[in-house]
């Protein structure tokens, strides 16, 4: 699902901008941008996740459901066809079903036991480098149709609080437990 109509999408895009151009603190930032892609995608499960190459990992910066996904975990970044896609290349991820769902997260019953059957993975990229990505997980097929052209702005404006927390997970040591990707 994506929804094209301009009055929805328009103060979508405005309330984001201006957050970020009043300077709100990151965690407001991340959840406008959520209101936001929820009102243009759908979602049953948002989370904002930094990535630093050097250490093969990704931080989770934001999430909708922390009962499931706390703000602070950690996942270990693998040789997969996934963190190719996304990741290196800097390329959209649509996954349609359970069975996308369970190639791509280790947490695949955990995800599946909230109704997530599909996922929109869209990479923040500054200077063509990944550095974080936004992801939006849903019902079976949800995001098939979605605009991904839309998604590629939502994601030009999450690059500035982005960067600034992988600053700040760059500095953290390794934590005792990371799921992997």
């Amino acid at each position: 699902m994506s929804n094209s109509n301009p009055n929805v999408i328009l103060p979508a895009l405005a309330s984001v901008a201006s957050a970020l151009q009043e300077g709100q603190p990151a965690e407001v930032v991340w959840e406008t941008i959520e209101q936001a892609l929820t009102q243009v995608y759908g979602q049953r499960l948002f989370t904002v996740l930094a990535y630093d190459e050097q250490s093969s990992r990704l931080g989770r910066l934001h999430s909708n459901r922390p009962d499931i996904n706390p703000v602070g975990g950690f996942k270990r970044v693998t040789r997969s066809m996934w963190a190719d896609h996304v990741l290196h290349r800097g390329d959209m991820f649509i996954g349609s079903t359970r069975e996308d769902i369970k190639a791509v997260f280790s947490e695949y019953e955990v995800l599946w036991s909230i109704g997530c059957e599909s996922v929109l993975n869209i990479p923040v990229r500054k200077n063509g480098v990944t550095i974080g990505t936004m992801n939006l997980l849903a019902g079976a097929g949800q995001y098939d149709h979605a605009d991904v052209r839309l998604a590629l702005v939502f994601a030009q404006l999450a690059v500035v609080p982005l960067e600034a927390s992988l600053d700040r997970l760059r500095e953290l040591g390794e934590p005792d437990h990371m799921e992997q990707v």
